[in-house]
């Protein structure tokens, strides 16, 4: 039995605190949160899977002093990422497996430089423990997808990924807003506005493909453009009035041999009536000019769900399910390069 902390109870959290509660190798004994009303309170019930007798705490070395195989770290850490690697590495340290979710720049560390990956191993050193970084997109879609597809092509030209969502469902009005721009101006400096910064989401995932493949990034290029609504109305996380932004589309590319050949694009609407020129889809999609050629679509939400949930559903998965391999894995940091294929054990009943 691996003995499990929940890090931040977000909509990805509180899917990842009923998972742990209900797999049969896996018992949580800590949660830490950041709201002052969440603390003391029965991390079950502020998941709303009934009480499950841990009780939760803002207090860091309150976490850092259980004894616990692996934190399951999953606050919005890209608002911060310096200080989500402040608690990533004091938790490493502290003698604890860390599977994250917060920054996707980690799930291939070197793509924000050596002095990150030096820290990180430090503390997995000093720890004796393992680090992971997960998601769905990025994290799954744009990594385990391409990677496990290449064992069939005998020549890859290029390669596109694209997330193609539907993001009127999601209830968070700082990301939507604040830092991805929709309901604002089209030229309003929001984080997501600069094609550079947006991009640069991307950049881990593309990084760890080449690696993979044996390839060598020449260059970046990065691309960002909007649609606006034509009426107003109502998501719910807010009002998008007319003439703001509705729907983007954001992308990385890297260039390898001289061409582009790894590109991860987002294409994300507030609803289907937005952008009807643009590609359509619930999900993720993967197209390979090469020898073969080849198209692999991915759908979620295929019965009317939810789908920005079922994506927060699946992100927290990947990293429940990654527990078991990265605490059995080497210190380190561990990429999806590293570990091996992270099943869903247990998910067949």
């Amino acid at each position: 039995m691996l003995r499990v902390v929940q890090w931040a109870t977000g909509t990805v959290g509180r899917h990842a605190v009923a998972a742990v509660a209900e797999h049969p190798d896996l018992e949580l004994v800590g949660a830490y949160v950041y709201h002052p009303d969440k603390v003391g309170r029965d991390i079950g019930d502020l998941c709303g899977v009934g009480p499950l007798g841990v009780t939760a705490t803002a207090e860091r070395t309150d976490i850092e002093a259980l004894d616990a195989d692996c934190v399951l770290y999953m606050p919005q850490g890209e608002m911060n990422p310096m200080g989500a690697l402040d608690d990533i590495c004091a938790l490493l340290q502290s003698g604890k497996n860390v599977v994250s979710t917060a920054v996707t720049a980690l799930i291939y560390p070197a793509s924000i430089g050596a002095q990150v990956v030096e820290r990180l191993n430090a503390a997995c050193a000093k720890g004796s423990s393992s680090f992971h970084a997960t998601g769905i997109e990025p994290g799954w879609a744009a990594e385990v997808l391409p990677l496990t597809m290449s064992g069939l092509f005998r020549r890859i030209d290029t390669l596109v990924v694209q997330e193609l969502l539907d993001y009127s469902t999601y209830d968070s009005a700082d990301m939507l807003f604040d830092i991805m721009g929709f309901g604002r101006g089209p030229d309003e400096p929001v984080p997501l506005a600069d094609p550079v910064l947006a991009g640069s989401t991307f950049k881990a995932s593309l990084m760890l493909v080449a690696d993979g493949l044996g390839a060598t990034i020449d260059d970046f290029s990065y691309d960002r453009r909007v649609a606006v609504a034509a009426a107003a109305f109502d998501v719910k996380a807010g009002r998008i009035e007319a003439g703001t932004v509705s729907a983007q589309r954001f992308s990385c590319t890297a260039i390898i041999g001289g061409r582009p050949a790894l590109t991860i694009e987002h294409i994300t609407r507030l609803s289907d009536d937005e952008a009807p020129d643009w590609p359509r889809g619930r999900g993720w999609k993967v197209t390979v000019e090469g020898t073969p050629s080849m198209v692999l679509e991915s759908r979620i939400a295929t019965h009317g769900e939810d789908e920005t949930d079922q994506g927060c559903l699946g992100t927290a998965m990947h990293a429940v399910h990654a527990i078991a391999p990265v605490c059995a894995a080497a210190p380190g940091i561990r990429t999806f390069l590293d570990l091996p294929t992270i099943v869903g054990r247990g998910v067949l009943r």
